[in-house]
């Protein structure tokens, strides 16, 4: 703790020189409430929009969301896949009929009891398009019938799910789905409570008419201070959950969360200043936490345009980009450089793809593809360049279209506000956009779907014929050695036809006291729920 008092100290006369920042960074909220004796607190960024698990799109409530409900499945502290509510299931030869069956006794966190029909009737509501949703409502795509339900082509009651008793959910799928457990341990898919939903409307996310069915259950909910959950005793396995409560404090910018975390405020950090990186490798090494992640920065090609339709163009923007500046110097946070799609580590996937050689070597290819095209200094390539609005984000762009500049493209800059990016690149209206792809679960699927025809996640409306019939053949496979092998090949061949630009894998970047228990780095989901956590006494 004397490294990080001497940083704290140091970061703080820093602050002192940037009086701005300061005056902008919110009064801490001080609870009135006082502590319970074993509860973590955790910086989030942003305060949350919702609690409603189908509804919110703001990532510091998704961390408080898993920790109030539960699926079938659940997510152990390694981020696989295991029972939840539901105590075991099976699987059909074909691959498409999943069937699990309850625990006894289940109940949400005011004693009402938990049956199969909750199920049936929660993810119907998912599919409904009164009712739908955010896009991970998307994912019941995967359940026969859901794309028809979500179109409104077909009622809800048509979508494959049923209950053939109090404790047996039935689930049968459009297509094979291997990693369908995955899918369902995610809250969206939680049973949420009817009986509270109908009685209170939107209304019932308000602290005093939550229900949940998760290990923790809302305790305080108040604008401007921490949301504060604590232990649900009626959680089937609530001996098991080892925190009295977590206290979520929203963190409005992450100089202000870093002093917040040097001064023994927080537990736990998530994100702080890349360009505070190096210092706190020197500084506070056991509280620093990178870990590899299942994300990867790109920018996404729009194959709508005719520009782009020579794979000379697109092979040569990817060629001219230099990884090892954009990571070593530009963002400075400890990602690694992407020739892929798919982040290291996955489970029974290939190794990440490398490229041997020098840069000058690949910026000299570049330059000869951009001329064999018909572009050069004389008469450079034209193209926009959009991201949304972030240092970051800003300075790899400035930096990649340098790099671009040598190649004889000429780059429009264009930045704008992150709902902005998000509406432009659903509908269509940019030419390249910046994008960062996480695949929720340990499985190469959740990247591949940013690229499939008629996804809503495929701003750049790829189009690849190949590319689906192997992705198609995955899904159908019922052995799991050929199935890895297929979607190899598919990510090869996204890397053959540039489909898109790979820039840096993403790590997980978190500070965490060493009081704090159970914290596993080896989870490339990066999801960590506070309830395989402790703290050490004080």
């Amino acid at each position: 703790m004397r490294r990080l008092y001497r940083l704290w100290l140091a970061i703080l006369c820093a602050a002192l020189l940037l009086p701005v920042a300061v005056a902008q960074t919110p009064p801490i909220a001080k609870s009135p409430l006082g502590k319970a004796p074993n509860t973590l607190s955790r910086g989030v960024f942003g305060e949350p929009d919702t609690l409603a698990p189908r509804e919110s799109g703001v990532t510091s409530a998704q961390t408080m969301i898993r920790d109030l409900f539960e699926g079938l499945t659940t997510f152990d502290a390694a981020g696989a896949a295991i029972p939840g509510a539901a105590l075991s299931w099976t699987v059909s030869a074909d691959g498409l009929t999943y069937t699990f069956t309850l625990r006894r006794g289940l109940t949400y966190s005011d004693s009402r009891p938990i049956t199969a029909a909750d199920f049936v009737w929660s993810m119907r509501r998912l599919a409904d398009p009164a009712t739908a949703g955010t896009g991970l409502a998307a994912w019941i795509d995967l359940i026969e019938g859901g794309r028809a339900v979500l179109r409104g082509e077909r009622p809800p009651e048509s979508l494959g799910v049923s209950a053939s008793d109090t404790r047996t959910v039935r689930i049968r799928l459009a297509l094979p789905a291997p990693y369908f457990p995955s899918i369902v341990a995610f809250p969206v898919f939680a049973p949420l409570p009817r009986h509270v939903i109908e009685k209170h409307g939107r209304a019932w996310t308000r602290a005093e008419n939550f229900v949940g069915n998760g290990p923790f259950m809302l305790s305080s909910w108040i604008p401007g201070q921490p949301v504060r959950v604590k232990r649900n005793p009626r959680f089937h396995a609530a001996a098991s959950v080892k925190l009295d409560g977590v206290e979520y404090h929203a963190i409005g910018d992450l100089n202000s969360g870093l002093r917040r975390f040097l001064t023994g405020d927080l537990d736990a950090l998530t994100n702080f200043p890349p360009e505070k990186l190096d210092w706190l490798r020197a500084e506070a090494p056991r509280e620093l936490r990178l870990a590899p992640s299942l994300g990867v920065t790109a920018y996404v090609f729009n194959h709508r345009l005719p520009k782009f339709r020579d794979i000379r163009i697109r092979h040569a923007l990817t060629l001219a980009i230099d990884r090892d500046v954009l990571t070593r110097n530009i963002v400075r946070a400890g990602d690694r450089p992407a020739w892929s799609l798919v982040p290291p580590g996955l489970p029974g996937f290939p190794k990440a793809r490398t490229v041997n050689g020098s840069h000058a070597d690949r910026a000299a290819l570049a330059r000869q593809l951009m001329r064999a095209a018909g572009y050069g200094p004389e008469r450079p390539f034209e193209v926009e360049l959009l991201y949304h609005t972030s240092e970051e984000h800003k300075k790899v762009a400035v930096a990649i279209a340098a790099m671009w500049q040598q190649i004889g493209v000429k780059v429009s800059l264009r930045n704008a506000e992150r709902q902005v990016v998000e509406v432009a690149t659903r509908n269509g209206d940019f030419e390249i956009v910046r994008a960062a792809l996480f695949s929720p679960y340990l499985d190469a699927t959740g990247f591949f779907s940013f690229l499939r025809r008629g996804s809503p996640s495929n701003g750049g409306a790829y189009d690849n014929e190949q590319f689906e019939q192997l992705l198609d053949a995955a899904a159908r496979s019922t052995d799991p050695t050929k199935r890895l092998q297929q979607l190899a090949a598919a990510e090869q061949l996204l890397v053959d036809d540039r489909a898109l630009i790979p820039l840096y894998y993403l790590v997980s970047r978190r500070l965490v006291s060493q009081r704090v228990i159970g914290w596993r780095d080896d989870n490339l989901t990066a999801l960590r729920p506070a309830r395989w956590l402790d703290l050490r006494a004080k």
